[in-house]
């Protein structure tokens, strides 16, 4: 069994501020313990919803942007036990790890020097750790050393677009998953320049056709257009089902894709009514 645990399924700049839908990441369970994309909040969120950052063997940072990276240091002091011990596998895009222009590095020297592996991964490459075989994916994102992912686990593979704007080969890439972590910034066809609208997944989806989708990285136009009634509308156009990743939703991939909700989900009303003037233009 490989088991998803998601921290958050907000993205962008006024999410990762206002921290309405959580900016975490999410973790990934098979013979080693993964989290991918610690954003803001990683950390606590990690222990609210009863997880151990002390057990991570590995952290995968794809990219330079501040909502996929402001927390890998200190998760890397966690996966290190508290820097006592060389251990792990840091990964990363070669912004993140090296700096690419106006990007990175974000991960200092002191942190990558205490991994007992710091691997700079690229689209087209391959990682193979434990049970899992990672593969990057390519993308077309501001950050022009982005990289989306395929896991290739014994019970199938898991993708995760990433961050990017849709292209023609997008769909071939994740062709085969049996779940799709979808970066969806903003509702209905909506584009913004480097990412994906809703009307994008749609078109993915009916290419891919998983058994499964994840909404996660949605801004906050998503205040206006709720994640559950985009995910219904997604669902009706493409018979693919879909759920929005807030912090708590736990997913197991075994012979059967079993989906845990989170008890608790956004109030997404009272966030409207309280801040109105925040979801004019955003992100």
């Amino acid at each position: 069994m490989v088991d998803l645990v998601f921290l958050g399924c907000g993205g962008g700049r006024y999410q990762t501020v206002d921290q309405y839908f959580k900016t975490g990441g999410f973790r990934l369970h098979g013979q080693a313990n993964i989290h991918v994309d610690p954003g803001p909040g990683a950390l606590l969120l990690t222990h609210q919803h009863g997880l151990d950052p002390l057990d991570l063997d590995c952290i995968v940072v794809t990219h330079c942007h501040p909502d996929h990276y402001t927390d890998a240091e200190v998760l890397v002091e966690a996966m290190t036990q508290h820097m006592t011990r060389k251990r792990g596998v840091l990964i990363g895009s070669e912004s993140v790890l090296h700096g690419r222009g106006e990007f990175g590095p974000a991960i200092s020297r002191y942190h990558q020097h205490k991994a007992e592996k710091v691997i700079v991964l690229r689209p087209g490459e391959t990682y193979e750790f434990e049970d899992l075989k990672l593969e990057a994916t390519p993308t077309q994102h501001s950050d022009s050393t982005t990289f989306g992912l395929k896991f290739h686990s014994r019970h199938g593979t898991i993708g995760y677009t990433n961050d990017t704007q849709y292209f023609d080969e997008l769909a071939d890439n994740f062709k085969g998953a049996r779940v799709l972590i979808a970066n969806v910034t903003r509702p209905l066809a909506m584009r913004i320049r480097w990412h994906l609208c809703s009307d994008d997944l749609i078109t993915l989806l009916k290419e891919v056709k998983p058994e499964l989708a994840v909404m996660v990285h949605m801004g906050m136009l998503f205040l206006r257009h709720p994640p559950e009634g985009e995910a219904a509308r997604i669902r009706a156009e493409t018979n693919v089902e879909i759920v929005p990743g807030y912090a708590g939703l736990r997913i197991g991939v075994d012979k059967e894709i079993n989906v845990r909700r989170p008890v608790r989900q956004p109030s997404l009303e009272a966030f409207a009514k309280a801040r109105p003037e925040r979801f004019v233009g955003a992100e």
